[in-house]
């Protein structure tokens, strides 16, 4: 596998979270349109709105007879329903952005094996195993990709081989055209990842998160952290019913009097991991294409 295929690859898997985002909106949007056309209906007649509730009921079937047990009933009323989409929305989002961190560290290890292969003195020794240098002319690329697998530490060793081994990758970390450090933001997302998968998205302890992050980054600064970067954290939580949770859905940008706007999170988030592999590959690409001196 060469540069350019595991690139197109990782965008090709990109693209169809995106588009999988992209279709939850649209649905959303769908719902929520006729949410609000029934609440205008009802603002017109405030004595139908107090009796407008749909209703669930929730069953499951015992084993013994298949007979239906009812776990739960309840009324939800228009405003309880519009909220509903809206977490219904920021779960499934929570979800793309969790397999969208998992796809980036997927690309790493495609990224890490193509440099091994073609440059013998990039990876550590460790990384070998008990093999001669003599017999690595003979391993293929997918021999490399078992190895990146289980690489110790990865993904955050690999990124530091590419941070040591690459300066402009440093370089470029703080002083890019986004105005944002991308070694928090990837380590963000990353800690994000985690919430989602192992707390449903909820931070029990958002100091302790924000905390987590900034060490992990480098950024900690001895307990004074730079409030820029403590903002940039938290400006992805919101809180619902007393719990601090990861919000991804759009928010309203009023860009003018009159013409409102929409902030995309899960794509700015999202596109922090790509922004962050096409620095990779970049220098991946010069240093294979730049003749020896």
């Amino acid at each position: 596998m060469d540069l350019k295929d595991i690139q197109v690859h990782y965008l090709r898997k990109m693209t169809q979270i995106h588009l999988y985002q992209r279709a939850m909106r649209a649905l959303a949007s769908k719902e929520l349109d006729s949410i609000n056309n029934l609440d205008y209906r009802f603002n017109l007649k405030p004595e139908i709105k107090e009796k407008a509730y749909s209703h669930h009921n929730m069953s499951y079937k015992k084993a013994i007879d298949g007979k239906d047990v009812f776990f739960g009933k309840t009324t939800i009323g228009i405003d309880e329903h519009r909220l509903s989409v809206h977490l219904h929305t920021n779960k499934q989002y929570q979800w793309l952005l969790a397999e969208a961190y998992e796809e980036f560290e997927d690309c790493l290890e495609l990224l890490y094996a193509y440099a091994g292969m073609k440059d013998i003195n990039f990876w550590p020794l460790c990384d070998y195993g008990n093999i001669s240098i003599s017999e690595l002319k003979n391993k293929n690329f997918d021999w490399y990709l078992t190895k990146a697998k289980d690489k110790k530490g990865s993904p955050r060793s690999i990124i530091n081989s590419f941070r040591s081994s690459y300066p402009n990758i440093k370089l470029l970390e703080t002083k890019n055209a986004l105005g944002i450090d991308l070694n928090l933001a990837i380590t963000l997302v990353e800690h994000m990842r985690h919430v989602i998968v192992h707390r449903a998205g909820v931070v029990h302890d958002k100091a302790r998160f924000t905390e987590n992050v900034l060490k992990k980054s480098g950024l900690f600064n001895s307990g004074n952290p730079s409030s820029t970067n403590i903002e940039f954290i938290e400006s992805y939580f919101d809180v619902h019913e007393q719990k601090t949770i990861i919000l991804l859905i759009e928010q309203s940008v009023q860009l003018s009097t009159h013409i409102v706007g929409y902030y995309n999170i899960f794509d700015t988030l999202s596109g922090f991991l790509m922004t962050y592999v096409d620095i990779i590959v970049e220098q991946l690409r010069e240093k294979t294409t730049t003749p020896p001196s």
